[in-house]
């Protein structure tokens, strides 16, 4: 199994090592302190981690030098067991850029924990109305086996729930997907008759799903994104023709100045003094750095590649790391760097042998703590309010960030790249009524068990099945509905019937014949003709009265009147 090299997470890295070194040249900013950093590579590995995250429990963590204060325990990585770790030991202090599980507010569990992402029990919220926006009622629902997924996934039932959404399946997948597991996805996905998938899952996660879409041709899917992967423009290249149109939350974008042409200002002798750049630079440009002892393990031709000439220049390729049009991740971690620096800020303020007071907790200035006192930087980072880049950064009393989200949607520019488009926004802070805002223009397709019962029918259950699986009955005869998805009929009142869509009751109407129908024209002619017949007996008893007919003509006259009338029987 290879591994490919992470540009996105290198472009974090050296987000870090920018703001730090940004602080360092600030005069109004820790003026008689320098900060510092230590790096280390979890490689996507929870033992590695923890590996790690032991080196920084075991007295190594807080180190304070002349004029140097290392953040190395602070900054740490995303994984629920190191957080789990280190706040066991109380030890180290900790600030997250991309852990975004619920699970991780809990004081109790991990009371030294903070981060700049926001919780996904915001992001559950903002998607379980996005759902519902789109009257998606029927959705399948998918994740890799973390505790990131689950405790999302479970969060999501939960509140979609709520919107009357129900789950057409929930599937959790391995991190290593075999062939039995993916078949089984697959054939899950298939069977389906939901068309809108929400996916809980990394990048590197969906792009093993979607390779296996693409080749069973399953197109058909609309994909709503986890801030994981919603902008994750790698996903695109290969999967442009299953991800049009996706949908997901991303976090809030930041605009970070001169961040670009830091990034960009590296060449073949200065990536040489870190083993990252060098094996980025190298997948980069395919070549090899002079000195390199990069192995490229996930990469078996690596061997094979040629010197680096020297005039590689990232100006002329595009690659993630040098992407700085959507600065969500890289933000979180600019931020987090200034946490840190504002809290020690607050911390350098206090005058050597006094306390500080900060409600009802004694603080410690920095030129009176030892290694062992980093939960006195936790007091004063819990209550460090700050503005960055022209946001007001603030925390809850959970540690959590005031959540606030874009909502992107994946389109295809002429060239055939991707174009990631705000089409709305989601802010915790605001009311229920208005913290969700869509532009309408969004085309979304529908996703649902059953289609709604226009007026005129009823929904009737199926047996045995969720409450969005149901038929629509059309009302019986004198009954209307004039509501969607309405679960009775209604009467019309005797004065009144119902309309030819069964949808409203109307006044009856009274009908006239007319001269010119047909019909009329039969009726008036044998009605006309009835009459004069009746005048013309008439007219013979008058005749017969006044001239005095003889008994014998009288009889006649009777046989020959009651002949007409048993021919003609209306007479």
């Amino acid at each position: 199994m290879f591994c490919s090299f992470g540009a996105r997470a290198l472009r974090w890295m050296r987000t870090m090592t920018f703001a730090v070194k940004e602080i360092n040249q600030r005069q109004d900013l820790l003026p008689n302190l320098s900060l510092g950093y230590h790096i280390r590579d979890s490689f996507d590995e929870i033992p590695l981690s923890i590996k790690g995250s032991l080196v920084l429990v075991n007295g190594q963590s807080l180190h304070l030098y002349i004029d140097i204060y290392e953040i190395k325990c602070l900054i740490n990585v995303n994984f629920i067991s190191t957080a789990w770790l280190t706040c066991f030991f109380m030890t180290s202090s900790q600030v997250s850029y991309f852990s975004s599980c619920s699970c991780l507010s809990n004081k109790k569990d991990f009371p030294t924990f903070m981060r700049t992402m926001p919780s996904d029990q915001f992001q559950i919220k903002a998607l379980a109305r996005l759902v519902h926006y789109f009257q998606w009622t029927w959705v399948g629902v998918i994740g890799v086996e973390s505790d990131y997924a689950r405790f999302a996934i479970q969060l999501f039932l939960k509140e979609s729930a709520s919107y009357n959404v129900c789950p057409a399946y929930v599937h959790i997948y391995p991190i290593v997907l075999t062939e039995e597991a993916l078949r089984e996805l697959m054939n899950t996905i298939r069977a389906s008759t939901a068309t809108v998938i929400v996916s809980f899952s990394a990048e590197t996660d969906m792009r093993t799903v979607l390779k296996e879409c693409r080749r069973q041709n399953i197109t058909y899917v609309q994909w709503i994104a986890s801030e994981a992967w919603a902008t994750s423009k790698s996903l695109w290249g290969d999967y442009s023709n299953i991800l049009q149109g996706t949908l997901g939350f991303a976090i809030r974008k930041g605009e970070i100045p001169n961040l670009g042409n830091y990034l960009r200002g590296l060449n073949t002798s200065t990536v040489q003094a870190s083993d990252f750049l060098t094996e980025f630079w190298e997948e980069t440009f395919n070549c090899r750095v002079n000195g390199s002892l990069n192995t490229h393990i996930h990469k078996e031709d690596a061997q094979k590649r040629g010197p680096c000439s020297g005039r590689e220049s990232l100006d002329n390729v595009y690659t993630s790391y040098a992407d700085v049009t959507q600065l969500r991740v890289s933000y979180n971690v600019y931020k987090a760097v200034y946490l840190i620096a504002h809290a020690l800020h607050e911390m350098n303020t206090c005058v050597p042998g006094q306390d500080k007071k900060t409600n009802n907790v004694q603080i410690w200035p920095i030129s009176c703590l030892s290694y062992q006192s980093s939960s006195k930087l936790l007091s004063y980072m819990k209550r460090t309010n700050f503005t960055t880049l022209g946001e007001d950064v603030r925390f809850d009393e959970n540690g959590d960030p005031i959540a606030s989200y874009d909502l992107m949607n994946w389109h295809t520019t002429k060239d055939g790249s991707l174009q990631l488009i705000r089409v709305g926004f989601y802010d915790a802070s605001l009311r229920e009524d208005r913290d969700l805002v869509i532009n309408e223009s969004v085309i979304a397709p529908v996703s649902v068990c059953s289609k709604s019962c226009l007026p005129g029918s009823r929904k009737a259950r199926r047996k045995g099945e969720p409450i969005c699986c149901f038929d629509c009955i059309p009302c019986a005869e004198g009954e209307i509905s004039n509501e969607t998805d309405s679960i009775d009929c209604l009467r019309c009142s005797k004065e009144m019937w119902p309309n030819q869509a069964r949808d409203q009751c109307i006044p009856k109407a009274l009908e006239y014949l007319s001269f010119q129908e047909p019909l009329g024209i039969v009726l008036w002619s044998v009605s006309t003709f009835g009459a004069c017949l009746t005048a013309a007996v008439l007219c013979i008893f008058v005749i017969v009265c006044c001239a005095g007919m003889r008994g014998s003509e009288t009889a006649v006259l009777l046989e020959f009147l009651n002949t007409v009338s048993t021919h003609c029987p209306l007479y």
